[in-house]
């Protein structure tokens, strides 16, 4: 009788010992991911120090930074129009990014697009208490654009070595805000279908 209890004894533990290692977020991945903090367009996301406000997305088929030279995108231009500010030192919102719903990430057009060279809203100094606002600019095929998530940290990391994996390897504990932008299937074709052929993006400012 007590080999038998020994042995269901045995079993639970095993049991219970699995159970803990399937619910328990040892791992690397879970200990040191970013820290997120989450919202929607329309409203403030206060990640860490810096708090951000997505207050339009437009979308366009070319931009004329200097009214002569066309520039076109891989796909559309999505131009996200945010304002922020932060806490503490001065600082800048170093990375941004669209994450789309099937997990795709783009990164701010590299193409210099703002008009009269002016600056995306991520290359401004932000100062504590200072809003600013501005747009990014992102390169996104149509049938991506909806359900998509714009993701900011004030963390930058070295661009010979970039982030990959889940996290993204050099934002461990980072803040992270992470908007969603609210672009549904409808709205998502409204904003392709028309989509002016070209606009002047202006560079950010207060």
């Amino acid at each position: 009788m007590r080999r038998v209890a020994a042995i269901l004894l045995g079993l639970v533990l095993v049991l219970v010992a699995g159970w803990v290692k399937a619910h328990t977020p040892d791992d690397y991945d879970h200990r040191y991911a970013p820290l997120v903090s989450t919202g929607h367009s329309g409203a403030p996301v206060t990640a860490g120090a810096f708090t951000v406000r997505v207050d339009g997305v437009t979308v366009a088929r070319s931009a004329t930074p200097d009214g002569q030279e066309v520039l076109r995108p891989d796909g559309v231009f999505v131009i996200v129009t945010a304002a922020a500010t932060i806490r503490r030192v001065p600082a800048r919102l170093a990375t941004a990014y669209l994450r789309t719903r099937n997990g795709y990430e783009y990164r701010e057009s590299v193409k210099n697009v703002i008009a009269q060279n002016g600056d995306p809203l991520s290359g401004l100094i932000l100062g504590p208490g200072l809003w600013r606002r501005g747009p990014l600019v992102f390169e996104v095929p149509p049938s991506e654009l909806a359900g998509s998530t714009l993701v900011v940290s004030d963390r930058a990391v070295n661009e010979k070595d970039p982030p990959g994996g889940f996290p993204p390897y050099g934002f461990e504990l980072t803040a992270q805000a992470e908007i969603a932008l609210r672009i549904g299937e409808a709205r998502a074709r409204r904003l392709v279908a028309n989509a002016p052929d070209r606009v002047t993006i202006p560079g950010a400012g207060t």
